[in-house]
């Protein structure tokens, strides 16, 4: 059974589908995510922006991200971030791709977008770890939410099937442990949860870019 994993900084040979984020760098072969992460916003971000662009319409860039907001640990303004943020999402809708989306005390800024884009490609919370009734407020906007190893049970269940995907990002757990943890919340099998998210990569265009 091949397990998806739609974001991971740790390149993995395992036999499964790894969607790992290349920041700014090169596509490679195998796919990837490109984009500015809300950590490493710099003087030069237009420069670096202008490199995910040009690579963006890759064959092997499944995503446009992680980008985003961070009103914790990011060196940029909340205006700043906000304005990258509306360039990666119009990347996303250019290129027919899903955007990957870092969220950190910036729930606002992020529904404020979701309004004023009226984005057609899916927009995808990666690493979610809020409650419940976050994760409802950012469904109720249209978004997927992505569970890693550290999430809130309740809201795990509470996502609707057809919105949800698995992932690793930086955790050194294997992947079918990481389903086996969310399979369990959700009280289904591995199984269903596996072929769930192949489902959901190939109706909102993860799967079929590359």
């Amino acid at each position: 059974m091949q397990l998806l994993d739609i974001h991971t900084h740790r390149a993995k040979d395992d036999g499964n589908t790894h969607i790992t984020d290349a920041g700014t760098g090169t596509a490679g072969n195998a796919p990837c995510s490109v984009g500015i992460h809300p950590w490493k916003i710099s003087a030069d971000w237009k420069e670096e922006f202008d490199k995910v662009a040009g690579i963006a319409a890759s064959a092997n860039v499944a995503a446009i991200g992680e980008c985003g907001f961070d009103l914790i640990k990011s060196p940029a303004t909340e205006e700043e971030q906000y304005r990258i943020f509306l360039l990666h999402a119009e990347l996303s809708e250019a290129t027919q791709k899903p955007l990957i989306i870092h969220l950190v005390k910036a729930q606002q800024l992020l529904l404020r977008a979701a309004r004023e884009l009226r984005h057609t490609q899916a927009w995808i919370i990666h690493g979610f770890r809020g409650k419940a009734q976050q994760a409802q407020q950012l469904l109720s906007a249209g978004m997927y939410l992505s569970l890693g190893e550290h999430f809130n049970a309740t809201a795990a269940r509470i996502i609707p099937a057809e919105r949800l995907f698995v992932e690793s990002d930086e955790s050194t757990m294997p992947l079918p442990g990481i389903y086996a943890r969310i399979a369990a919340a959700r009280e289904c099998s591995i199984e269903e949860l596996a072929a769930q998210t192949a489902t959901n990569a190939l109706q909102c265009g993860l799967l079929n870019k590359h």
